[in-house]
This record gives structure tokens, C-alpha cells and sequence, in this order.
């Protein structure tokens, strides 16, 4: 059998948020002006300015490769399969991170801050060892696992939820 057809519920969420793609843009924005200044009219950037092969450098990375992968391509991936839960922020994990049920002791629907109990979105940590991976909102899941706390974000936290309790019955009875 495929591994795609073992998947219950799947949600893929993508950066939203009209502020990540100002900074974004206005860091390209930059990036492109520098280049252009510096390298195709000839004139410095600055006190001491970088070699022309560094803007060249900078400008592939930070006006073109940098806001494609974030803006086309990051997008926090949630499948609940029949074992567990698996989570993926692509670019950043090449593989899904799994949550098996034999090692969740429990989970729960929550409302959180995420500014407030992990410092903002993403990949982020906390001072208490908890580990969250959100897009964006304030809503999601939360793991209870024998050494730590999972946070996994969610645009739908309920149909998450209904599909963890599908498949950990589902699992009870083989």
C-alpha cells in the first residue's frame, strides 16, 4: 500500500500574514537596489563597500532564492495517519517528525499566545522545554509526551482533534 493512503487528515498551511511579506519584499527591494546601484551603474554602497561578486551574492540570495522559498514554497504540513500525528515545515525539515499514540500520553484543543508562551511562529522553543510548530493564529493541539509538550498549530484544531480520536481507535481495535 502507499503511504498516502494511510493519511486521515492532512492540512497544509502556508504564511498568510501581510506583514512577512512586506519585510520580505522590502528586504528584496533592497537587495535589488543595492545590485543595481552598485554593480550595474558602478557606484559604492557605502564607506567600505562589498566586492562586486559579494552584492552579486547577496543579491541571489536575499532578492531572489530567499523570498521564493519563503513566500512560494514554507508551508507547516499536518497529516494524522493511523499511527500518530506527523508535522512538516518545509524548507526546514526534509522529513516529517512524528508523534506516535504510544508515546502521546495525551492531547488537548488549545488557544495559546504564541508571542506571549513561545516568543512568535515557526519552528520555536520555550524556556519550560516546549516545542511549537505554527503558521500563524492562535490555535492548535497540544501534545502531552512522557518528557515534553508539543504545540502544533492549526486553522482547524477541532477537525484535528476528531481525527487523532479516529485513528487512536482505530489503532485500539487491531
Amino acid at each position: 500500500m502507499k503511504r498516502q493512503e494511510h493519511i486521515i487528515f492532512r492540512e497544509v498551511q502556508r504564511p498568510r500574514q501581510i506583514w512577512i511579506w512586506v519585510i520580505i519584499l522590502l528586504i528584496a527591494a533592497f537587495m535589488w537596489f543595492s545590485f543595481i546601484t552598485q554593480v550595474i551603474i558602478g557606484v559604492p554602497i557605502g564607506d567600505k563597500p562589498a566586492p562586486d561578486i559579494i552584492m552579486l551574492l547577496f543579491w541571489l540570495a536575499f532578492s531572489i532564492v530567499f523570498p521564493l522559498c519563503l513566500l512560494r514554497f514554507m508551508k507547516l504540513v499536518t497529516e494524522v495517519r493511523r499511527d500518530g500525528l506527523y508535522v512538516r515545515y518545509v524548507p526546514f525539515h526534509f522529513h516529517y517528525k512524528s508523534f506516535l499514540f504510544k508515546d502521546i500520553v495525551r492531547y488537548k484543543n488549545i488557544t495559546y499566545r504564541p508571542l506571549g508562551r513561545f516568543g512568535g511562529w515557526g519552528i520555536r522553543f520555550n524556556a519550560e522545554g516546549e516545542t511549537a510548530y505554527t503558521m500563524s493564529g492562535n490555535q492548535g493541539i497540544e501534545l502531552h509526551l512522557p518528557n515534553s509538550t508539543v504545540v502544533v498549530g492549526s486553522q482547524d484544531p477541532d477537525g484535528l482533534i476528531k481525527a487523532l480520536d479516529s485513528a487512536k481507535r482505530d489503532l485500539m481495535r487491531l
